[in-house]
């Protein structure tokens, strides 16, 4: 709970420069900047939700969607990839309200 955007921000760094050094093993960070970068989306998204609580923020993981960043290679269509983020936009507030959570395919992923 202590996490914020600024600390955030200097451990996404660091992970850049050791990863740019060829360190980033050694220095305990996995083998994947694609990894790395959804975790420090998850994260961001549960510090925002939990300092800015008037606003709705979560995580969404679309699946693997056929676009042009992958070649199209994806099996998601999408429409389909973007169902879940369209849903949770759609909610009403008070108790409805779902904030600082990961999603995927219309379920809340615990992390």
């Amino acid at each position: 709970d202590a996490l914020t955007v600024a600390a955030l921000e200097a451990l996404m760094r660091d992970f850049v420069r050791d990863a740019q050094a060829g360190e980033h093993e050694q220095r305990g960070w996995p083998h994947t900047c694609y990894g790395v970068s959804k975790m420090g989306l998850i994260a961001l998204t549960k510090v925002l939700a939990r300092d800015e609580p008037g606003v709705m923020f979560n995580a969404v993981d679309p699946g693997y969607c056929k676009t042009d960043q992958n070649a199209n290679q994806g099996y998601v269509c999408p429409e389909r990839g973007a169902h879940t983020a369209a849903l949770l936009a759609k909610l009403p507030g008070g108790e409805k309200w779902k904030s600082g959570l990961y999603w995927y395919e219309e379920e809340e992923v615990h992390w």
